[in-house]
C-alpha cells in the first residue's frame, strides 16, 4: 500500500500548520546555551542528534514526546527501556500478549494505526508524531513517512553472520533516537549472548520448521532464528540456496524432513502467531505423523515447539532477544 498525494498533501498542510506552535514551544522549553550533564540524563538531552538507521541518516531535533511504533521488536524495547509514556500510536493488533500488562502499560490502547503491512496514514497525520519508527514488515513505508516525520528504520537483517551480535547495537541506536539510556539493556544481550554461546556445539545438528495453513517450510542461519546457529553453534541439518525473505522459506513435504533428518527439530507455529490458529491444526497435530516421528528428533524427543510471538513476531526486542535465547537453553539442557 502507498499512500495517495491527496493524503500526503492533507497531512502536509495539517503539518505545516502545527509547526509554528511546535517550534514555539521547543524555544521555551529549550533555551539557548542549555547544557547538561554527560550521564544517563545527557541521553534525554543531548538534542538534536542524528541517528544512522537501516534506511540512512535521521535528524530528530528534541527528545521525541509522540512516538508512532510500526515494528513490534521496536515497541518491546521502547517499553524495556521506561519510555512507553511517549508511544502514541502503535499497530494493536499485533502487541504481544506480554506488552497488554495492567501493571505496565497497555499498548492495545493507544491509538490504533492500522497494520504493519497497510499503516492507517490519516490517522498517524492526526497523532503529529515527533518519531515515526518502522521495521522488517513496514520498511517498505521508510520512504512515504520520512517525507512527513522524523523516521528511522530499525530493521535488523539477518542476511549478515552476525545476526545475534549486532542485536545490542540496534538497541543502542533506538534508545539514542528516543532519548533512552540503552546501555544497560544492550550490555545485558551481550552477556547472555556470551554466556550461551556454544552451549549447543556437542549436541548435534538442527532445523527449524515452520507451519502454516498445515503446510512446512524449512528455514537455517539466513533467518529469524540465527539464533540457534549462530549462539548456540548447533551444527546445519540443512542448508538452503539463500537466506529467508520476509517470513517466506523453502516449503518442504515431510518426507524431505524425515530424509534430512535432523537431531533437533524447532518448530513454529506461524497460524498461532497471527491469530489463525482456529482456522487450521496446531503445530504438533500437523507434525504427528510416521515420517517426523521417524527422525532422530522425534525418536529422542528432542522436537522443540518455540513461542510463536517472540520468535515470529517481536524477534530482537530489548526483553524478547533474551527472552528467546532463555528459550532454547532451556529446551537443551
Amino acid at each position: 500500500m502507498y499512500f495517495s498525494k491527496a493524503i500526503k498533501a492533507t497531512a502536509l498542510v495539517a503539518l505545516s500548520a502545527l509547526a509554528l506552535t511546535a517550534c514555539s514551544a521547543s524555544a521555551e522549553k529549550a533555551p539557548a546555551g542549555a547544557t547538561s550533564s554527560a550521564t544517563a540524563s545527557s541521553a534525554a538531552t543531548d538534542f538534536p542528534r542524528t541517528i544512522k538507521h537501516a534506511a540512512g541518516e535521521t535528524t530528530i531535533e528534541a527528545k521525541p514526546a509522540s512516538i508512532v511504533v510500526l515494528d513490534m521488536a521496536a515497541l518491546d524495547t521502547i517499553d524495556a527501556l521506561g519510555a512507553g509514556h511517549a508511544v502514541t500510536g502503535t499497530v494493536t493488533k499485533n502487541v504481544p500478549t506480554w506488552l497488554k500488562d495492567d501493571e505496565g502499560i497497555d499498548y492495545t490502547k493507544v491509538t490504533s494505526v492500522g497494520g504493519l503491512k497497510e499503516p492507517d496514514m490519516e490517522a498517524i497525520a492526526k497523532l503529529n508524531p515527533d518519531l515515526v519508527i518502522v521495521g522488517n514488515r513496514s520498511a517498505s513505508f521508510y520512504e512515504e513517512f520520512s517525507q512527513l516525520f522524523p523516521t528511522i528504520d530499525v530493521t535488523h537483517s539477518w542476511k549478515s553472520s552476525d545476526y545475534s551480535a549486532t542485536v545490542p547495537q540496534s538497541v543502542e541506536m533506538l534508545a539514542s533516537a528516543i532519548g533512552a539510556d540503552g546501555k544497560a539493556a544492550a550490555d545485558a544481550i551481550t552477556e547472555k549472548v556470551a554466556a550461551y554461546t556454544g552451549m549447543g556445539k556437542d549436541k548435534g545438528n538442527a532445523l527449524v520448521v515452520m507451519t502454516s495453513a498445515g503446510e512446512l517450510s524449512v528455514h537455517d542461519r539466513g533467518s529469524r532464528w540465527a539464533p540457534i546457529w549462530d549462539v548456540f553453534g548447533f551444527g546445519e541439518a540443512y542448508k538452503k540456496a539463500e537466506a529467508d525473505q520476509g517470513h517466506k522459506g523453502e516449503k518442504v513435504s515431510f518426507e524431505t524432513v524425515k530424509d534430512i533428518n535432523p537431531d533437533w527439530l524447532f518448530v513454529v507455529d506461524r497460524d498461532a502467531a497471527i491469530g489463525k490458529s482456529e482456522a487450521g491444526q496446531a503445530a504438533a497435530q500437523v507434525l504427528d505423523n510416521e515420517l517426523i516421528n521417524a527422525t532422530t528428533a522425534a525418536q529422542k524427543g528432542q522436537i522443540v515447539y518455540l513461542s510463536p510471538e517472540r520468535w515470529y513476531v517481536v524477534m530482537t526486542g530489548a526483553s524478547n532477544f533474551p527472552a528467546i535465547l532463555d528459550e532454547i537453553a532451556d529446551a537443551i539442557k
